[in-house]
């Protein structure tokens, strides 16, 4: 195919029910599972409406994430494997991640998740210490969080992830680097370890607001993100992005998609889509001359989305066109976040880049350019200069 649709071989599906709404969340998510029928009805829609604008293209990389998909019924969830399967080309060897909490996993349940067809799970552990994860809202002890782990192994998959939070108040760098020891025991071949961050509108940024929290501050934070690299790196996990450490192999092949600027289909409320200018007649959109890929939101209403939907079942919402300049520029700011680095396409990149080198935040080999740890420090700024001077 010369139009680029071929070239999509990832799908996202939102399913936006918790247990509880965590305190820092500000994903497309809600307390409950009331309505996940009618949702999931509409999302399968969406699904076999899709599919066809795809026609060429083999899913390499399937993930499911919320919420907590994993909070599904059962049978619901192996319906939304069907359909998915029923709707696109799906490689033999396609990596296809399930989202789920430790308080909602047990050993029948990732049993059932294995025969829906998933044969990733990632574990949304965040803390092993019981007053941070009640800080954080989260409905599990420390016990159940290391637990899960071994449930799903044990369950049959042989692709587990692990996610951990840092910098949270409270958190010091011995009971850090102790989360850290006790999830690698567990054994899981993925680890994500996100800094806590403060988003608008989250009961979080509101705590914050008031003053009764505090944030870390941002050399504890880098610090905390740094016992992180050493001591995963201790226990055989390499750190292929930023945030994101894993064994031989285990790398997220999702989310490198993301990371490699490239092109993915999502489905489900709060999805938010990267597809070729190809695609954006069956979407009902003309796409400008200069115009290479769009990106596409459904909004952050459960109801808007359904009612979306009976309208169209490809509607979207807050499009962006993306041009050349635009796809560049995106690139270097996601793909700097990568060990592998990225390609810089122009004289004046290149340029910027030989002077942020000289500086010691960057390395560069021919046109690949890749952050060093002391670049790795101040990434944002380092990706903002370098994308500057790339247009």
């Amino acid at each position: 195919m010369t139009n680029g649709l071929a070239e999509v071989t990832a799908l996202y599906i939102h399913v936006p029910y918790c247990e509880r709404k965590c305190e820092y969340c500000d994903f497309v998510s809600v307390a409950g599972a009331r309505g996940q029928h009618e949702y999931v009805a509409t999302l399968i829609s969406e699904l076999h409406a899709l599919g066809p604008v795809l026609d060429g293209s083999v899913l390499d990389t399937i993930f499911c994430g919320g919420g907590t998909p994993g909070l599904l019924d059962l049978r619901l969830m192996a319906d939304l494997m069907t359909a998915v399967r029923a709707s696109f080309r799906v490689a033999p060897d396609a990596e296809i991640t399930l989202e789920v909490n430790p308080s909602s996993s047990s050993r029948k349940r990732a049993e059932a998740w294995l025969a829906a067809g998933f044969n990733r799970v990632s574990v949304g552990v965040q803390s092993t210490h019981a007053d941070i994860l009640g800080f954080l809202g989260r409905v599990h002890d420390a016990d159940r969080a290391v637990a899960a782990l071994a449930e799903v192994r044990d369950a049959g998959f042989t692709n587990v992830s692990a996610d951990l939070i840092y910098a949270v108040p409270g958190l010091d760098d011995a009971r850090w680097e102790e989360s850290l020891h006790q999830v690698t025991e567990a054994g899981p071949d993925h680890v994500s370890c996100y800094e806590l961050t403060v988003e608008s509108g989250t009961p979080l940024h509101q705590s914050v607001a008031s003053g009764t929290v505090l944030v870390v501050d941002p050399h504890s934070a880098l610090r905390q993100h740094r016992i992180a690299v050493d001591t995963l790196a201790r226990a055989g996990y390499a750190q292929y992005e930023v945030s994101n450490f894993a064994r031989p192999e285990r790398e997220c092949r999702h989310n490198l998609v993301y990371w490699r600027n490239g092109a993915y289909a999502a489905a489900g409320v709060g999805a938010h889509g990267h597809l070729p200018a190809a695609a954006a007649p069956a979407f009902g959109l003309s796409a400008p001359v200069t115009a290479l890929s769009f990106r596409y939101e459904h909004g952050r209403s459960i109801e808007g989305y359904i009612d979306d939907r009976r309208e169209s079942p490809l509607a979207v919402r807050n499009l962006e066109w993306i041009d050349d300049a635009m796809r560049i520029e995106e690139a270097i700011m996601l793909g700097l976040r990568l060990r592998e680095g990225v390609h810089l396409e122009r004289a004046a990149a290149l340029g910027e880049a030989r002077e942020l080198a000289a500086a010691g935040f960057l390395a560069l080999d021919g046109t690949r350019a890749t952050v060093t740890p002391r670049g790795e420090d101040m990434l944002n700024q380092v990706a903002l200069r370098l994308a500057a001077h790339s247009a």
